[in-house]
């Protein structure tokens, strides 16, 4: 079931972006300028770089919005904050240079497909414009043809030939406006904001995971973060049997409160640890996360 809603979801939002229009749709400069604007301004990466950078730019990670906060965005890089904490080693590994090289980079990567696909649409279109100047000399082919056929002059064998051309030209404009036209569709998707849709919290825990692995890419570190993302109550109390799959023997060994970047065992005494990463908020779901060790 879950997976029908998630599948229904996406077929929704693919509809929804196809139903825009873009600002300009040819293979000019400015016209490749203009969408790699507005792909850039709605780009999650981008997005993620530039909060990470003003991060950085604030030592000690300090300024920053809270956790609860709704932009999956600010969440994965104020959990990374509770992963790296304040100081100098969050500062080796996220150097504003890096991030700005990622950025460019980003944006230079998001260039290039925007004006593939705007070259690829052109070459559709010319490919379109051959088959109809073939369609219209075809069609005024058969109809001299036909006045020779209806009097009896020319035989069916000798038009059937005429005609399955006519039909073929005709099947390469629909192919090469198909195409053209899902070329358009796939550059509203990615020039355009991802619509916000409330999903059911199997999927938000999955946005969660994807949002933070984005995010902890992006801190250059060579760590594995083995994220491990467990179910809340409205009160943010992690449920009991969620609980049992990292503590299997029970919490008695853990302070009533944990701390962002503590490690603890997995039981008492244990070799087996975790980190404590931190809460979370996404669409009135709530979680806590941990790393592995």
């Amino acid at each position: 079931m879950a997976k029908l809603l998630l599948l229904f979801l996406l077929t929704l939002t693919i509809q929804i972006q196809a139903q825009s229009e873009l600002l300009c749709f040819d293979s000019s400069e400015t016209c490749a300028e203009k969408l790699t604007a507005q792909a850039v301004a709605n780009s999650e990466e981008i997005k993620v770089i530039d909060a990470t950078i003003k991060l950085a730019k604030h030592k000690g990670w300090t300024q920053y919005i809270d956790v609860s906060a709704i932009d999956p965005l600010t969440l994965s890089v104020q959990i990374l904050r509770n992963i790296f904490g304040g100081g100098e080693r969050q500062t080796r590994k996220l150097t504003i240079s890096q991030l700005e090289l990622r950025r460019t980079e980003t944006i230079k990567n998001l260039r290039a497909q925007i004006s593939d696909l705007l070259l690829q649409a052109e070459a559709f279109t010319r490919k379109r414009a051959q088959a109809q100047t073939l369609f219209d000399v075809q069609s005024n082919l058969i109809a001299v043809l036909e006045v020779g056929y209806k009097s009896g002059e020319l035989s069916t064998e000798r038009m059937l030939p005429v005609w399955e051309k006519l039909n073929f030209y005709k099947i390469e404009i629909q192919t090469t406006e198909t195409e053209r036209e899902t070329i358009k569709k796939k550059l509203i998707i990615l020039v355009e904001p991802k619509p916000v849709i409330e999903l059911t919290r199997e999927n938000v825990r999955a946005q969660v995971i994807e949002d933070v692995e984005k995010a902890w890419k992006l801190s250059g570190t060579t760590e594995k973060l083995n994220l491990i993302v467990l179910d809340a109550d409205a009160q943010k109390r992690v449920f009991k049997s969620e609980l049992l799959k990292i503590f299997s023997e029970g919490v008695k060994h853990l302070p009533e409160m944990l701390k962002p970047r503590e490690i603890y065992p997995t039981v008492k005494n244990g070799t087996q640890k975790v980190q404590y990463v931190g809460k979370a908020e996404r669409f009135g779901f709530n979680f806590v996360l941990f790393r592995v060790l």
